[in-house]
Order: structure tokens, then C-alpha cells, then sequence
């Protein structure tokens, strides 16, 4: 395997290397978001929401988006603390992903009452 330095992202500028990623997932993240966005045109607005479907809504986002933020939290061309807390951000909502299933199971309306 060659290591020409046009293509080694080690050796490559920040815009380059950004634009090399970029170009590498761009298909993929495309897809997501075209997917997603075809799934929340058919999603019943009138249906009053409760705090467990604005959860579940983010979270579905969330997974979509997931790839793209990766991405974007991996470009030299963004400052590093903008990086790190791209990657804070995105350990949250993987954190959060993890718990909604249980949260919507102990969630019960008028549960209180």
C-alpha cells in the first residue's frame, strides 16, 4: 500500500483532511438524513405530545444524526474544545439512547394521579 501524501490524512492540511472526510461519509450520512426526514414528514402533528414522545423523537434524530456528528467532531478544520464537546454531546445522547427504552417502559400518563 502506497502512502502518497495527497491521500495519507496524517499529511494532509486541516481542509483537505476535512474535505477528504467529508467526502468519505457523505453517501452514507445523506442517505440517513434523506431516511430521516421521509420518517418525520409522516408523523401525526396533531397528536398532542408528552414528554415521553419528545424523547423518543430526539433520540430517533439522534440515531440519524449520529454518523454525521462523528464526522463533524472529527475535522481538524474545527477547533479542538468545539471537538471535544461535539464528543461530550454525543456520549450524552448515547448515554440517554441507552436509558430511553427504560424510561418509556416506567413512563405511565396520569400515573401520579
Amino acid at each position: 500500500m502506497s502512502t502518497n501524501p495527497t491521500t495519507n490524512s496524517k499529511t494532509l492540511h486541516p481542509k483537505q483532511s476535512s474535505e477528504q472526510a467529508i467526502a468519505a461519509n457523505k453517501t452514507s450520512i445523506d442517505r440517513e438524513v434523506r431516511a430521516l426526514l421521509r420518517e418525520m414528514e409522516h408523523e401525526n402533528t396533531l397528536v398532542q405530545e408528552t414528554p415521553n414522545s419528545r424523547l423518543q423523537r430526539v433520540l430517533k434524530i439522534f440515531r440519524s444524526l449520529k454518523p454525521a456528528l462523528a464526522v463533524i467532531g472529527a475535522l481538524p478544520l474545527i477547533p479542538a474544545n468545539w471537538r471535544a464537546a461535539i464528543a461530550m454531546f454525543v456520549q450524552a445522547l448515547d448515554a440517554l439512547a441507552l436509558v430511553g427504552p427504560e424510561i418509556t417502559a416506567e413512563f405511565k400518563a396520569g400515573k401520579d394521579l
